[in-house]
């Protein structure tokens, strides 16, 4: 990856930051380049964690990977995806799942008009190109497969056995970003079916970053921006059902088997204004955006929750 330009923190990000403090990135936009959301808003505190992180990687001053942590929609995947489409920066991502091999990651022979070729995995193409490799969902993998990434994760080169013993050194600007709902120690909540407790070794090896849902304030900022016809009014007590949902789920009381993510609450919020005519929009809008696929049982404890925050104005959107 080449680095050849500086931007300017405050004004890529929209977030306050001196005039001089700046951070690497491309002048023009790669073929992996995330799209870009105009309406998203950063959070200072985990803004600052992810481009320190990118600050090394580029300067090559370590080479650790990045674990970014906290439960499902928090906003994990979008806030790498944000930050590289401002910078200009490729992002290769994959979805972990407990049969992706680490032969997987580092690709495969194939044929190609007659010829036997090797074709480069995500893992080996962000290698080879300097760009970020994000694995989603990281601890639905095997141990032992994703401790195969030590040696990459300790500078070392990508050993392609497959292609004859190919030696491939990372270019500079590679960097592995992993997204897991737990620190790699499995779930004892029960919540996250299927997550491992992967090796003490490879943990080892990455800065870990807990990603939590936003402050209230933050969250309302968040829907305003993309439903900007909702009232104030409205918004608080959208957020605030919801902080009470994820209470629940994160506590594993009553059985509420999902919770509220911050893209759900938008989905609710626009889909409360565009239904704003229907009888009782609010509780219309949040069967379509959520409760249509929880359990009777844990619908009506969610529906129950609104009447309680709204009152009266459960029947209105405007």
């Amino acid at each position: 990856m080449i680095f050849d330009q500086d931007f300017p923190i405050a004004d890529t990000f929209g977030i306050a930051a001196p005039d001089h403090l700046r951070v690497p990135g491309a002048m023009y936009p790669g073929p992996l380049t995330p799209p870009s959301r105009p309406d998203y808003r950063f959070r200072p505190a985990l803004l600052s964690d992810l481009l320190a992180w990118h600050q090394g990687i580029a300067q090559g001053q370590h080479h650790d990977g990045l674990w970014l942590t906290g439960p499902m929609g928090a906003g994990k995947s979008s806030l790498v995806g944000e930050t590289a489409t401002r910078l200009n920066l490729n992002v290769v991502s994959v979805n972990g799942q407990r049969r992706l091999e680490l032969a997987d990651l580092i690709g495969h022979l194939t044929v190609l008009g007659g010829d036997v070729l090797f074709q480069d995995g995500p893992l080996t193409l962000a290698a080879r190109h300097g760009w970020w490799l994000l694995l989603n969902e990281a601890d639905l993998m095997e141990p032992g497969e994703l401790a195969g990434l030590n040696t990459l994760l300790d500078g070392g080169p990508l050993v392609l056995a497959e292609n004859g013993g190919e030696v491939v050194q990372p270019a500079p600007g590679f960097g592995l970003i992993a997204t897991a709902n737990t620190v790699g120690l499995g779930d004892a909540s029960g919540l996250y079916a299927g997550t491992q407790r992967l090796n003490a070794a490879l943990l080892d090896r990455f800065w870990t970053v807990v990603v939590d849902y936003p402050a209230p304030d933050e969250e309302a900022a968040v829907v305003t921006a993309a439903v900007p016809g909702l009232p104030a009014a409205i918004i608080e007590k959208m957020i605030e059902v919801a902080g009470e949902v994820r209470r629940l789920f994160q506590s594993n009381e009553g059985g509420v088997e999902l919770t509220f993510s911050t893209r759900t609450l938008v989905r609710w919020a626009y889909l409360a204004q565009q239904f704003r005519n229907a009888p009782q929009p609010l509780e219309h809008a949040l069967r379509r955006a959520l409760t249509h696929r929880a359990e009777p049982e844990t619908a009506a404890a969610i529906h129950g929750i609104v009447q309680r925050c709204f009152g009266g104005e459960a029947a209105h959107a405007d």
